[in-house]
């Protein structure tokens, strides 16, 4: 049956009605009279249950072709172009509603959603994870104020409202991981004293050990070149034996050849040569076979017959012989058990037996000390054999939780043998401030088996996810040639004896009560003996009166000089500036080329790993001015060594919220001073009763000492927090910093 007019003339006029009215699951014309939807995909593939448009699928979904009705008049609606699909909401896409099979089948096969945080809409809490609460706008903390607030006034308080909000925000942060062992190690008053004299333990015999390789001369003809790469390797691996506890023995174990490397090289040249076997023999026995093949073909069957009768007649014999040999031992085996039964000699077999088993105990003894023997031997071999001290096997920890403390996880690494030491970096602020760990095991030890036991273990159910830590590739590295030139190398000696100085200092190191008066009026007061006569290597050289009679002038010489010049290599000044940049390496674990430092490196898998040097010198000339922006550049990068922040004032961490140890103290014994009634006070502490608030306070101050020091090293713990410019925090909320 056709539609009727009025039905025509209304889907002509609202061929959109579907789209505006959005997934009803059904649709409703003219009337009020209700309509099916027509059948469509499901809801996961088209995007709903009005879909009008071509099927994924094909086949029961497409559109009839027009046929004009009888009439003369054919179907107007028809005609019209086809209607547009339905867009599903962000509940369709995000459960599977896309285009085409364009949609997600799970939600975490979804990207990250990107964070707009516009004033309208409100972002979603989990983008804010991990962030600053929003901080009100100037805007909406006018609205709180009184209308007849002078714009002075309004911006006045405004400023004391954002840093009441910083103070609630460091303080809330404070209580939030003061229990935690990273956090204590920063601040607490006792667990950082702790932790600065381990640290300064280790360093200290970082000094002695490069005062022995001074003095033994190791350091004189060595230079910071990546040619000489083997020799600054060398130099490190013998370094970190010592640190290892190692003797002048075991470092020439360095001049022996690497057993792992040989291997390697074994195995490699084993495949090589398989490879090359393989393509060699493959022709030759598939040609051979083939040959086989074509002879057994072209055999004759008579001569096969033959062969199969031949064989045959040879098994039957052999059968024969087997069986008369069988009742040969059979008879023989009898014989035997009768002699044997009529023999009445049972007493002489006992004592047969008795010596037998003295003999097997001796036997037993004898093999119990040979095995001890070779025991004595083996480690006799290896006390005589020098020891690889240098290189260890490690275990990377990728999540621990920050409550998870150091000794923890050793405890859980001391089950396994070869445990050497455990290193745990400080919480990022990134990962919810969780931590990453390092575990170093002896070189020697099954590294893969230790490694899938720590995966079924669990702290304080947190996962651990460790993985096998890779040994360190390229451990020189090169930087631009450019650094050899001889104004580069004597502005990088007057850096690196402000870094040393300064890290000398931060540390304790070298102290002495007299200094000399020409170093300390150029900042470098130090007894350090690296430093001494450094000032001869500081002052420029320059022939003034030359030129000045020769006619020439400083620009003259500059513009000659944006053309191009070759790199000047000056090795005296260079062979100063190595032995100062490894100072700083060795000793600091400041590796100078890279403007970096390489934190708590006598806890890690690798000691003095990495270490950049000078590359080859540049093909092309350079001129002044580039050379004058690398020295810029470069002393911008080291600025965090050359000028050492420290502490802030009690002025600008007053502004903060530092807290006094007196008022705390007062704080204290206040709240811990009840009324009861008239003349009557309460200690809670103790449970006893006073006449006065001032014998309770009294009471306190004299009885409960331990409980008032708690109080003062919670002030200073909070204090040490907050004197610290660069503390951790939250990040500020995105829409704090518009």
């Amino acid at each position: 049956m056709g539609d009727s007019d009025d039905e025509r003339e209304f889907k002509r006029r609202d061929k959109f009605h579907t789209e505006r009215r959005g997934h009803d699951g059904g649709e409703r014309f003219g009337g009020g009279e209700w309509r099916e939807p027509r059948p469509g995909p499901p809801p996961g593939y088209g995007g709903g249950g009005g879909f009008r448009g071509r099927s994924m699928y094909g086949g029961d979904f497409r559109r009839e072709r027009y046929s004009p009705e009888r009439g003369g008049g054919g179907r107007r609606h028809e005609m019209s172009p086809p209607p547009k699909r339905m867009r599903g909401g962000w509940e369709d896409d995000r459960y599977g509603g896309g285009y085409e099979g364009g949609g997600y089948d799970r939600e975490y096969d979804r990207p990250p959603p990107t964070r707009h945080f516009s004033r309208g809409s409100k972002p979603k809490e989990e983008d804010l994870e991990g962030f600053q609460p929003a901080m009100m706008s100037f805007k909406a903390f006018l609205q709180t104020q009184d209308d007849q607030i002078s714009d002075e006034d309004a911006i006045k308080k405004y400023a004391e409202y954002k840093l009441e909000f910083k103070r609630q925000q460091l303080n809330e942060f404070f209580v939030t991981h003061k229990e935690e062992e990273w956090f204590k190690q920063k601040y607490h008053p006792d667990e950082s004293v702790k932790r600065k004299d381990e640290l300064r333990e280790m360093l200290q015999k970082r000094v002695e050990v490069f005062q022995e390789f001074m003095e033994q001369g190791k350091f004189e003809r060595l230079t910071l070149d990546g040619e000489k790469q083997d020799a600054l390797i060398k130099v490190l691996d013998s370094v970190v034996i010592k640190l290892e506890g190692g003797s002048d023995f075991d470092i020439t174990v360095l001049d022996l050849p690497d057993p792992e490397e040989e291997q390697k090289k074994e195995e490699a040249s084993k495949k090589k040569d398989s490879l090359a076997s393989n393509d060699t023999f493959d022709d030759e026995n598939a040609e051979l076979m083939k040959k086989a093949k074509e002879f057994l073909n072209f055999m004759d069957p008579a001569d096969k017959e033959k062969k199969m009768e031949e064989e045959s007649k040879k098994r039957k014999r052999v059968d024969e012989s087997d069986e008369k040999d069988d009742e040969a031992k059979e008879k023989d085996s009898k014989e035997s058990l009768e002699e044997n039964d009529a023999d009445p000699k049972s007493e002489d077999l006992d004592a047969v037996s008795d010596g037998e088993d003295a003999v097997m105990k001796e036997e037993g003894k004898n093999v119990t000390d040979i095995a001890e023997k070779e025991e004595n031997e083996d480690k006799a071999e290896e006390s005589s054999k020098p020891r690889a001290l240098h290189k260890t096997s490690s275990i990377f920890l990728r999540n621990l939780a920050p409550t998870i403390t150091k000794q923890e996880v050793e405890a859980m690494c001391k089950r396994f043998d070869g445990f050497l030491r455990s290193a745990i970096a400080d919480p990022a602020p990134d990962r919810r401030w969780f931590r990453r760990g390092w575990v170093t095991f002896k070189r020697e030890v099954k590294i893969k088996d230790i490694c899938f036991n720590l995966n079924n273990i669990r702290l304080r159910d947190c996962e651990l996810g460790p993985i096998v830590n890779r040994d360190l590739t390229r451990r020189i590295r090169t930087v631009p040639g450019l650094t050899q030139d001889k104004k580069v190398v004597r502005n990088d000696i007057k850096l690196a004896a402000k870094i040393i100085t300064n890290l000398d200092g931060k540390w304790g190191l070298w102290k002495s009560k007299e200094e000399n008066t020409e170093e300390v009026m150029l900042g470098l007061a130090t007894s350090n003996p690296l430093l001494e006569n450094i000032t001869d290597y500081l002052i420029e050289e320059a022939s003034a009166e030359e030129e000045e009679l020769l006619g020439r002038r400083e620009g003259e010489e500059e513009e000659g000089a944006e053309e191009g010049a070759n790199i000047q290599r000056e090795e005296e000044l260079i062979n100063v500036l190595d032995k100062m940049i490894l100072y700083l390496r060795i000793v600091h674990s400041v590796d100078f080329y890279n403007h970096s430092e390489y934190p708590n490196e006598d806890e890690m898998p690798n000691r003095c790993g990495i270490l950049h040097a000078r590359g080859i010198l540049p093909a092309a000339k350079v001129s002044c001015s580039e050379i004058d922006e690398y020295m810029s550049a470069f002393e911008k990068k080291m600025g965090g060594f050359l000028v050492m922040r420290g502490d802030l004032t009690t002025e600008e961490a007053g502004k903060y919220g530092l807290k006094d140890e007196t008022d705390e103290v007062e704080k204290f014994v206040s709240a811990n001073t009840q009324e009861l009634g008239k003349d009557k006070w309460l200690c809670p502490l103790s449970g006893k009763k006073f006449k006065g608030p001032d014998f309770v306070k009294k009471h306190i101050l004299q009885k409960h000492i331990e409980k008032v020091d708690e109080v003062k090293k919670e002030v200073n713990y909070f204090n040490n927090y907050l004197k610290d410019p660069k503390r951790p925090q939250l990040p500020e909320h995105p829409t704090n910093k518009t």
